[in-house]
């Protein structure tokens, strides 16, 4: 769960900054302390102490599984997991399994394809997007085309892809302009939190994405 939404204390609330890499299962950290290195800061601060997971969604609750098995490889016991939004799926699979289950405001309908978050959809934003593993390292990509197949990410059908791109391009050359334009200046690519893949550095956010549109509409056509 985001620092947005917690205030880490460190002694009742401990934030491990992690993501997953798409198209695995791996989970790496998002700082330069590793996993490994943070999940041992836990242990020594929580000792023998119960853990319980908080996070904002659990879908398939793969991400969570393979966390909780990372955690106890440490010994470090987790007992129950607290989420806002859960399929049954998860909701079942974490009851079954963990001795306080799994807490939640609400559990979505079986016909549930798929949940997303807004956010994945705007480019350099902080903590968008899904980390991509490459030669020279992790990198961000938003869920879209040239970036990721919004069909993987987001369940888009595979015929609207193209079109769901390019509309997530426009409102996005939008957003940076209105950024550019009140922060009387231009906005680089190597300004943003987040390397993105396929950008160069010293090139401007919005004739980034502005090339990216000319790119995504022939295709299209």
């Amino acid at each position: 769960m985001d620092k947005i939404y917690i205030s880490p204390d460190e002694e009742n609330i401990f934030f491990l900054d992690c993501t997953r890499v798409n198209g695995t299962n791996k989970i790496i950290s998002r700082r330069k302390e590793s996993l490994d290195e943070q999940i041992k800061r836990l242990r020594t601060i929580f000792r023998e102490k119960e853990i319980i997971i908080a996070d904002d969604v659990v879908f398939s609750g793969t991400v969570l599984k393979t966390i909780i098995d990372r955690l106890e490889q440490y010994d470090v016991k987790v007992v129950g997991i607290i989420t806002s939004i859960t399929s049954r799926e998860g909701y079942d699979k974490f009851n079954e399994k963990l001795k306080y289950g799994l807490k939640t405001n609400f559990i979505m309908d079986n016909d549930v394809i798929d949940q997303v978050c807004e956010r994945d959809f705007y480019f350099g934003v902080a903590g968008s997007g899904i980390m991509v593993e490459k030669e020279e390292g992790y990198l961000k990509a938003p869920y879209f085309y040239p970036y990721v197949s919004p069909n993987e990410r987001a369940s888009i059908p595979i015929e609207y892809e193209r079109y769901f791109s390019k509309g997530c391009l426009e409102r996005n050359i939008y957003f940076w302009e209105d950024i550019d334009k009140r922060r009387e200046k231009s906005t680089l690519i190597k300004e943003l939190p987040e390397e993105i893949i396929y950008t160069e550095k010293d090139e401007e956010v919005v004739k980034t994405l502005k090339k990216e549109i000319r790119r995504i509409w022939n295709n299209y056509k």
